[in-house]
């Protein structure tokens, strides 16, 4: 059975992330839009997939302001 993980950032859940086997890394599955780009990316560790959504959930929670208009 594969193990798997829950990847939360700020209490929402963003999706899982899926061992690979071999010690090869972890696996993103994508459950929230907002970091969408990240599914199926391979990431070496737990540390390394927390990074990456917490990026992508950041960055999608910016709003552009838009001066002048």
């Amino acid at each position: 059975m594969q193990d798997s993980r829950v990847i939360e950032i700020d209490g929402v859940f963003l999706g899982a992330a899926v061992a690979l086997p071999d010690d090869r890394g972890w696996r993103i599955v994508v459950a929230d839009a907002r970091v969408g780009r990240l599914e199926g990316t391979i990431a070496p560790s737990l540390q390394d997939v927390r990074r990456l959504a917490r990026q992508a959930y950041q960055a999608a929670r910016i709003v552009p302001v838009l001066v002048g208009v």
